[in-house]
């Protein structure tokens, strides 16, 4: 479970070194979604009101004073990745129909499909344009490259979903894609804020995808074990979603042939019956699914602490090695 005075500790130390600029991350959101479509408005101040972990920009702006970058355009672009991520979050919640983001009714949920892929499109488009705005061809290189690995992640998702067959190898191809390349991008301008020499760039590079591995691990392993309503999503959502996650598949390994057989039956369903959901979480927790899980998020994340190793001790250092452990100890 989560340790809540390693998150408190976290967010005080956060809160203190860079709090001024999420602040002004937090009011350069607001202004980029200011529009004089009356739905763009609502959408996006109820999407932005949900607020989350704001963990994409956090790592940009300690990456970037990691690097000894001091300068606005760490705020903007950390307001870039937020809008990238939330429009990435707005189309997965279409295509999964999943009706809670944050505890609260999804975008999709509340305004229908339609609204929420071209408010998602928008936001996609606002993010762009900011970046041409900033005029820095290796920044352009590094999001456009993340964001072609993440939505060819999506679709490869998408297929192996329809196909029923998802093997270890698979799923890490897709969350090394689709979560940690975001996070690794994210690292990496802030390097290239710093203009850091090459070594210590990719440090920070490997640092954001190692934990950004990690992340969506230990994301996947709370499917099974955590407290619904500090998630904010509903419990076996992923199974519901027919999506098969790093525990799941450990427990497909480790079950008689007939058993495995059993689960994929059902998850081939198109509708998947509550009772049904409750037996395949408790053959995962059983089976030490999401305790093999666990385990290689932990490695993941003693891979990040050791990328760092590139940089002289600091604060900014310890924070991102704090952050490194938040990601897998954390409970929502």
């Amino acid at each position: 479970m989560a340790t809540p005075t390693l998150e408190r500790v976290l967010k005080e130390r956060v809160a203190a070194l860079v709090g001024d600029d999420l602040a002004a991350v937090e009011a350069e959101i607001g202004r980029e979604l200011n529009s004089p479509v009356p739905l763009i408005q609502e959408m996006g101040g109820y999407i932005a009101g949900a607020g989350g972990k704001r963990l994409r920009p956090i790592l940009l702006l300690l990456a970037a004073r990691l690097a000894e970058y001091r300068g606005p355009r760490a705020v903007r672009l950390a307001c870039v990745v937020e809008l990238l991520h939330t429009a990435t979050l707005i189309h997965d919640d279409v295509v999964d129909q999943a009706p809670l983001r944050r505890g609260r009714p999804s975008a999709n949920a509340q305004w229908g499909d339609d609204a929420s892929v071209l408010v998602g499109d928008h936001l996609y488009s606002k993010s762009f344009a900011m970046l041409v705005r900033d005029n820095d061809r290796g920044v352009m290189e590094t999001l456009a490259r993340s964001t072609v690995s993440m939505t060819e992640a999506e679709v490869f998702q998408l297929q192996l979903k329809r196909s029923g067959l998802t093997s270890e190898a698979d799923y890490m191809r897709i969350i090394t894609q689709k979560t940690a390349s975001f996070m690794s991008a994210c690292c990496r301008i802030g390097g290239l804020l710093g203009a850091l020499p090459a070594e210590q760039t990719e440090a920070l590079t490997r640092y954001g995808l190692d934990i950004g591995i990690a992340f969506q691990i230990s994301d996947d392993a709370l499917d099974f074990t955590a407290d619904q309503a500090r998630l904010g999503k509903a419990i076996g959502a992923d199974l519901r979603e027919g999506k098969r996650t790093l525990p799941l598949i450990a427990m497909l390994e480790r079950v008689t042939p007939a058993e495995a057989e059993r689960v994929r039956t059902v998850l081939r369903r198109r509708v998947i019956e509550k009772p049904e959901i409750e037996d395949i979480r408790r053959l995962v927790l059983d089976h030490k699914g999401v305790e093999y899980a666990r385990a290689r998020a932990h490695a993941y994340v003693q891979a990040a602490k050791n990328d760092l190793e590139a940089f002289a001790p600091s604060e900014e250092r310890e924070l991102l090695t704090l952050v490194a452990d938040f990601v897998v100890d954390r409970d929502r």
